[in-house]
């Protein structure tokens, strides 16, 4: 099972994890507390083997005939399981949406499905062309939220997402659905469906709102952003996408644009004042 670049959220306030190898002693466990919360989640697991990343503890077993992971906070709080399913086990949706896609064509290599606390599973279907492989991650309706080219580097060890993040976002989205979690650089998207739309919301290393954003269509922006635009230097260009983003200080209108072989990115506040060419 290839483990890959997951942001977790957490039942509790974020803890201070200490870093460490993978444990291949076959005879480790961990201590009681994860145990009895493993059996109590997986009561019917047989073939378990236990081993450490990252500071969580672990199991590796079979049960219902898949083969999965199961990772738990030192203190016993179940945070992720990985399984191993079969294409024909994916969601009817999931599959009428991989068929209906250009990777259709492509050998499926593996598939999985991702259970996390606090947020939406998620099927990865990983497909591969010549040297190409690519991870494709689904919601169980059928929704393709993320394409990830598959280098090869997708080891990384999980993160932990405060849950006054995830409180915080409840708060300003209700009811919003969650999707995914990953590290750009130095901040923290996270991928939300809300009101039926999917919404990229990022936050800095300090757990600091920084933007939300999320695609738009041409009709929806307001008649002064669009004023704004016609009166720039790019008002002949064609516009091939918007995005409106929301930060601490206002509302925000980015434009894809493009002429020929140019291509821009104009920002526009909700005011009309451009904010970068």
């Amino acid at each position: 099972m290839k483990t890959k670049t997951f942001l977790l959220s957490a039942l509790l306030v974020c803890n201070t994890l200490a870093f460490t190898s993978c444990n291949d002693d076959d005879n480790y466990t961990p201590e009681d507390v994860v145990v009895n919360a493993f059996k109590s989640k997986y009561p019917q697991a047989t073939k378990v083997e236990w081993e450490t990343k990252a500071g969580y503890k672990v199991a590796d077993f079979h049960f219902n005939k898949n083969e999965l992971e199961a990772w738990f906070e030192p203190t016993g709080e179940w945070v992720m399981t990985e399984t191993d399913i079969t294409y024909n086990e994916l969601p009817q949706a999931v599959q009428n949406s991989f068929k209906a896609s250009s990777y259709a064509d492509w050998k499926v290599d593996d598939v999985d499905k991702l259970e996390r606390h606090n947020t939406e599973t998620v099927y990865i279907i990983e497909v591969e062309q010549g040297k190409q492989e690519v991870d494709l991650y689904y919601t169980e309706d059928g929704s393709l939220i993320k394409e990830i080219n598959d280098n090869g580097a997708n080891t990384h060890e999980p993160l932990v997402v405060p849950n006054s993040v995830i409180e915080e976002i409840k708060e300003r989205y209700p009811n919003a659905q969650f999707l995914e979690f990953e590290r750009e650089g130095s901040y923290i998207e996270i991928d939300i469906r809300h009101n039926n739309i999917q919404k990229d919301v990022l936050y800095n290393s300090s757990y600091e709102w920084v933007s939300t954003t999320w695609e738009i269509r041409l009709n929806d922006v307001p008649q002064v952003v669009l004023s704004a635009l016609k009166a720039s230097e790019y008002s002949s260009y064609k516009v091939d996408d918007v995005d409106f983003m929301e930060k601490p200080d206002g509302a925000y209108y980015i434009f894809e644009l493009e002429s020929g072989n140019k291509e821009v990115y104009l920002t526009i506040k909700s005011d009309g004042t451009i904010i970068n060419k």
